[in-house]
């Protein structure tokens, strides 16, 4: 299924994450990430529907919040997204 994926620093920063796109409306879900997008060993993401992008960006900017890279999900895998 597609979807996008905010990589976050920390579990802490992917749970600030959840909340701040809750409070703009738009529903997201917190997952692990997938082993390969991340030299670290613990990372942490947030999972968004396809088309809402650009409104978590702006909701996490208001937030000052900034995710550690995008990345778009389609059935050949993950590819890294224009922030």
């Amino acid at each position: 299924m597609d979807h996008e994926l905010l990589l976050a620093r920390s579990i802490t920063q992917a749970q600030h994450m959840v909340r701040s796109l809750g409070g703009c409306g738009i529903r997201s879900a917190l997952m692990r990430a997938p082993v390969g997008l991340t030299d670290r060993g613990c990372a942490y993401g947030v999972r968004l529907r396809p088309g809402t992008l650009e409104q978590a960006l702006s909701c996490l900017k208001s937030a000052g919040i900034t995710p550690l890279a995008v990345y778009h999900h389609t059935q050949e895998g993950y590819r890294e997204a224009a922030q």
